[in-house]
């Protein structure tokens, strides 16, 4: 699977359809190739990750993307919040998950309000890959690593909606600067827990 979703968006049917295919992709490469391999107990990261995909060119662009990029976070979340032992990281993965299903349901209706007729081809390559199978430490590392990256490609797309005045609506621009802060933020907290736990 080449990891690559192609599909025109044009109605709210049209989007259910695509984010079926989202999740159906999500869960194809979670078996193909995402899983870290082990030998003698040691992690290797899988070679299938990448850096989530082009920036975007418009809002449009941008919340469309997005919200794939979100659920996966979600689905990660959700995954290692059912793996760890730790209560400080399944706090974290509760607030992924709570935070980032908000934000999914304000895309959503914005592109239904102010996009109703748009067309586009929308793209996601999943980024996490598989915990399935893990030790339970290896797991948490694994998810820690590859979430930072995955935020920084969310904080990258934010930063370019800012910075080239991309924003149409004051609403995603709001987005776009909470994202870069909390996401920002969350960085910094998985890279010390990644310091102090590995």
């Amino acid at each position: 699977m080449d990891g690559c979703i192609k599909n025109s968006i044009q109605s709210k049917s049209g989007r259910l359809l695509f984010f079926g295919m989202v999740c159906l992709a999500l869960a194809v490469a979670s078996g193909q190739g995402f899983a870290s391999s082990h030998d003698n107990g040691t992690m290797h990261r899988g070679e299938a990750r990448h850096d989530g995909g082009h920036m975007v060119q418009s809002e449009f662009d941008f919340l469309v993307e997005m919200i794939p990029h979100h659920q996966e976070a979600i689905d990660s979340a959700r995954e290692i919040g059912a793996l760890t032992e730790r209560p400080e990281l399944r706090e974290f993965a509760e607030e992924v998950i709570r935070l980032q299903q908000r934000e999914i349901r304000e895309m959503e209706e914005w592109i239904d309000t102010w996009y109703p007729e748009e067309i586009s081809h929308a793209r996601y390559e999943p980024m996490m890959r598989d915990l399935r199978g893990l030790p339970v430490e290896d797991a948490e590392r694994l998810f820690l690593e590859d979430m930072i990256t995955h935020h920084e490609m969310a904080v990258k797309k934010a930063e370019q909606v800012l910075s080239e005045d991309l924003a149409e609506h004051p609403e995603v621009a709001r987005m776009a600067r909470e994202i870069v802060e909390t996401q920002g933020q969350e960085i910094e907290l998985m890279q010390k827990w990644i310091d102090e736990w590995f």
